[in-house]
């Protein structure tokens, strides 16, 4: 094997140290081949371990975003639920005030009778039966046959009477006879529910004159005969016009405005 002498030694030790320097120069001008060829080799590198940073980064972000959108949409639905209940509550405060508004204006309409505001706490209905039950009774003044009526028309009057309850049987139950007179000719009978169910909100007028003028679309009022009804309580609109079996009269379909399932605040008159 060749031996190196130690002049050979320092000579190759020297050409070593010679090309770390230019190396180094090199590098740190960046402007020979010996540079461009290490930055052809360490760039690639570099652009992937910054392509890896930038797609962390975004992923990072996109979770912290997806969090956070996460929350606000949370926050909003909750808003919208709140914000949804609050308005129900306004409508139902506002329709209550409507109902307790349309019935001041009845109580004030009425100065034939002393009145007073109750709510529906009870309904019994079939075939032939049409019942309320409300919280006001003789210790609040109402007796039996008080009547008991809302913005819209007459509802019926007192058949029994507790000491902080009523019971009132009203126009579309099969013992409630009614006398009645059309608000525009005058003419006269009898409202009675036979026929009808008292779901369907309507009742018959019979027993009509022949030569009554009462046609379809006229009023029908309370007539204030008979000693329980005041006079011009309305009772609904006519529909339909036709003759009995035995043609001597005439009665009516009566439409009412007054919708018993939906019904829960009257005025009943009280002594």
């Amino acid at each position: 094997m060749k031996k190196f002498s130690k002049k050979h030694i320092i000579i190759y030790a020297v050409i070593t140290l010679l090309i770390l320097i230019v190396t180094a120069f090199s590098f740190k001008t960046g402007n020979n081949a010996v540079s461009n060829a290490m930055g052809t080799i360490i760039s690639p590198v570099q652009s992937a371990f910054s392509a890896v940073g930038r797609s962390m980064k975004n992923a990072v972000s996109d979770v912290v975003s997806s969090g956070k959108n996460a929350r606000d949409n949370e926050a909003l639905r909750d808003e919208n639920t709140k914000l949804k209940s609050e308005l129900r509550m306004v409508e139902s405060y506002k329709a209550e005030n409507d109902r307790l508004r349309s019935l001041l204006e009845l109580r004030e309409s009425r100065t034939e009778f002393k009145s007073t505001a109750a709510n529906v706490i009870g309904k019994e209905s079939n075939e032939l039966r049409s019942i309320i039950t409300i919280d006001k009774g003789s210790k609040h003044g109402v007796e039996k046959n008080s009547v008991v009526l809302v913005g819209e028309g007459l509802v019926g009057n007192v058949f029994e009477v507790g000491h902080n309850y009523a019971k009132v049987r009203t126009i579309f139950d099969a013992q409630t006879s009614v006398s009645a007179i059309c608000l525009r000719s005058g003419d006269m009978g009898i409202i009675e529910s036979a026929g009808f169910s008292p779901s369907s909100g309507r009742c018959s007028m019979n027993y009509i004159d022949r030569s009554a003028k009462t046609v379809v679309g006229d009023i029908i009022e309370t007539s204030g005969t008979g000693g329980i009804f005041p006079r011009g309580i309305v009772i609904g609109k006519i529909t339909e016009i036709k003759e009995d079996n035995r043609n001597l009269t005439l009665s009516a379909v009566v439409e009412s405005g007054v919708n018993i399932n939906s019904l829960d605040t009257v005025l009943v008159s009280v002594r």
